[in-house]
């Protein structure tokens, strides 16, 4: 599996390539989970390159965004194609999942939430 990634104001953006099956879940578990180890904490999952996605990947889509999250941070995500939009959408992963319309807007997103949470105005 190919994965690009690149970095933009501190948040961490990850297009998986082609597909994202059982035979590669692993590999880009792992990318995401050592990212998290070097800090990052903002995510954002662009699926513009993304053809196929497996329940096996959805299902690791899950775990990463419950372990961002567990770590102080948040996933937002672009890019969805038609193939994989449905997989997405009957297992309810928008309602854990926020979307955004286009990268500018999901960096915004991210970067209004962190300003939000530096001048004490986060949940909780």
């Amino acid at each position: 599996m190919s994965i690009q990634s690149e970095v933009r104001n501190q948040i961490l953006i990850v297009r998986p390539l082609d597909r994202l099956t059982k035979v590669n879940t692993r590999e880009f578990e792992e990318f995401l989970l050592n990212a998290l180890d070097e800090g990052f904490r903002n995510v954002i999952f662009d699926f513009s390159q993304l053809s196929l996605m497996s329940s096996e990947g959805l299902l690791t889509i899950l775990n990463l965004i419950k372990e961002i999250r567990s770590k102080g941070g948040e996933v937002v995500s672009v890019g969805f194609k038609p193939k994989v939009r449905p997989l997405f959408a009957v297992s309810g992963m928008f309602a854990l999942l926020e979307e955004s319309e286009d990268l500018p807007a999901a960096i915004n997103h991210l970067q209004l939430r962190d300003t939000a949470f530096t001048n004490g105005e986060g949940p909780g």
